[in-house]
């Protein structure tokens, strides 16, 4: 099955001429490096506004700030379809390959896979599959036409032993089955307890967590897990920008950034030479740009 992404500026501060060069490196990345490891065939395109995204496409919105200092958000809309905000920050390039690629893999936010959990004397317990978290840091980033994005694991990244002629993440910097990265985190939901769990690492300190007993009605294990992970966000902010890169580290949007909420294009449904598709095209612009506006309002 092929997938489409659309990536779209709802900041003023990113305009599309400079929102399709980060386009056209993911689409490079996916299809060279992503697609042929996980056997996933997408395509990624920059988009002016909501209303020109054709009806169909998953949705990756750069937003000005997202709610507890987030830097990114995976959601499902009403119609339980993904989308994904990204917050303007440095480095937000390698924000936005980390969460195209999670999901592409797992669209619903919910995908596991079984293995002897990281924590001594815990069980059998449930990895969330986010491609991107253990190796999110910037340092471990690499470049795609001169943008940074993200590096991410391979599916034999939960094998039960470790094997030499394994290559765990893309870049080759994770070298075994569940390592993380300084920076990086790891997430698992223990059926024990209940609850979620990550390993967090920094430096040389490994510290686990446990962020309580997942709610029954939660979106998505990985929207339980992305609330829990938002100070892991400077990981990937503060990794060192390379010199020659187009979007490295030159400007730091967060002292600038003020919430924007995303206009509904309601006035847009009224044209008198509107197709049918058009109203379609619209109306979803219409509907996203609304929840998205109550996400960014609500506390």
């Amino acid at each position: 099955m092929l997938f489409h992404v659309a990536l779209v500026s709802i900041t003023s501060k990113v305009k599309l001429a400079t929102l399709a060069p980060v386009a056209a490196a993911l689409q490079k990345q996916v299809s060279r490096d992503f697609g042929p490891i996980w056997n996933i065939q997408a395509t990624v395109d920059a988009f002016d506004k909501l209303e020109d995204v054709p009806v169909g496409y998953w949705h990756v919105l750069l937003q000005d700030e997202l709610p507890n200092s987030a830097a990114g958000l995976h959601k499902r809309d009403d119609n339980k379809q993904p989308f994904a905000l990204v917050a303007l920050t440095t480095n937000w390039s390698v924000f936005m390959s980390h969460e195209v690629l999670e999901m592409l893999v797992d669209p619903q936010g919910n995908l596991t896979r079984p293995g002897n959990s990281l924590k001594p004397q815990q069980g059998r317990v449930e990895y969330l599959v986010e491609v991107c978290d253990p190796c999110q840091s910037s340092e471990f980033a690499y470049t795609v036409n001169s943008v940074m994005v993200s590096d991410f694991y391979a599916p034999e990244y939960f094998d039960p032993v470790k094997s030499s002629a394994v290559r765990y993440s893309f870049s080759g910097q994770i070298r075994g089955p569940r390592e993380v990265l300084d920076g990086g985190y790891l997430s698992w939901f223990d059926p024990d307890t209940g609850h979620l769990f990550q390993l967090r690492v920094d430096g040389k300190k490994k510290t686990f967590v446990d962020h309580g007993e997942v709610p029954f009605d939660v979106e998505s294990l990985r929207a339980f897990s992305d609330r829990a992970s938002t100070d892991r966000r400077d990981a990937v902010i503060t990794g060192a920008p390379k010199t020659e890169l187009m979007l490295g580290g030159a400007t730091d949007f967060r002292k600038t950034a003020t919430p924007t909420a995303a206009t509904s294009p309601a006035s847009g449904l009224t044209g008198p030479n509107l197709t049918v598709v058009d109203r379609s095209r619209l109306s979803q612009a219409r509907d996203l740009g609304t929840q998205v506006k109550r996400i960014l309002t609500s506390k």
